[in-house]
């Protein structure tokens, strides 16, 4: 037996207006058309629903009882489509998705803030791991895609560089270092500085460019998370050494950040997906506007650049 909706339709609004004519001008269609639809209804069902004459149609008790399931099942089928509709224009639904420890603490706040205002109907679930984490940890688990410093090519995954951060000197705003224009990577090495410790990919990448020109970082501190470098400036103890997109000025407005120089180092933040998986309305929504706000944060970036470069 296959119930149509249109049936259903045609079948609660005569039971409703009593009339086959009021019913088919409702729907859209002709009389004759109505009147087939609640023929092949009672056909399928096996009872009689209307009891018809020349003035009037009047509801069998088989029509009363098939007339609040009729109206459930309409019911369901307006709120599915409902439901679609919203999900489609990204104004329901549900995005997961993991980002670093530090793009999670200094990116995705303004991220989530704009997502947020645009798209209040839908939940937001963030899960901020370790760097390293990110590819393994997408594989295996049930998030749509990840965003952190993440380069190179991984099996089965697509990566897209959203922004680079400048590898940079963090410090205290005092007089003598916000009139640094840079620093090099010799003069950053006669002060207390703070890095990340070696197995992690920055600390690999640092190490990697300054071997190639015979120089070796040898920090005063090595920490795990980017939050702990910066905090840890911000009590004096040294010179974070970090990409300048990683410092949330709403965080630490004791600090700024000056570009290193000789050489000069580059971390990307990422987008990771998961090859042949089709991102959700809502999850292509936010990954939206996290391009247009990093790209924002980028062009920010260097025009403090270019400002300091001309003083």
């Amino acid at each position: 037996m296959n119930v149509t909706l249109r049936q259903l339709q045609a079948f609660t609004g005569v039971y409703r207006t009593r009339s086959i004519t009021r019913a088919a001008r409702e729907l859209g269609i002709t009389q004759s058309a109505a009147s087939l639809l609640i023929q092949q209804l009672e056909v399928q069902l096996g009872v009689k629903l209307f009891d018809r004459s020349t003035r009037s149609v009047q509801p069998t008790l088989a029509a009363d009882e098939a007339f609040r399931a009729a109206e459930r099942m309409l019911g369901d089928a307006q709120g599915l489509s409902r439901r679609m509709h919203d999900l489609a224009q990204a104004r329901a639904g549900r995005v997961v998705f993991l980002a670093s420890a530090g793009a999670a603490s200094a990116l995705m706040p303004l991220v989530l803030a704009k997502f947020r205002a645009a798209h209040p109907g839908i939940e937001i679930d963030m899960r901020d791991v370790a760097a390293d984490d990110l590819v393994p940890r997408l594989g295996t688990i049930d998030t749509e895609f990840a965003i952190g410093s993440v380069e190179g090519e991984f099996a089965e995954m697509t990566v897209e560089t959203l922004t680079r951060g400048r590898l940079s000197a963090i410090g205290r705003r005092t007089a003598d270092f916000a009139a640094r224009r840079s620093l090099t990577w010799d003069e950053l090495a006669q002060q207390p500085t703070i890095a990340m410790r070696r197995e992690t990919r920055i600390r690999m990448q640092i190490d990697q460019a300054l071997g190639a020109q015979g120089k070796h970082l040898n920090p005063t501190y090595e920490v795990t998370l980017i939050n702990t470098a910066l905090a840890m400036t911000a009590q004096g103890l040294g010179l974070a050494i970090l990409p300048a997109t990683m410092l949330p000025a709403d965080q630490f407005p004791t600090l700024i950040a000056r570009p290193l120089v000789r050489p000069a180092i580059t971390r990307p933040v990422s987008l990771l997906q998961r090859q042949g998986r089709t991102l959700s309305p809502a999850a292509q929504a936010f990954v939206a506007t996290a391009r247009a706000v990093l790209a924002g944060a980028v062009r920010a970036d260097i025009g403090r650049i270019k400002l300091l470069l001309a003083e």
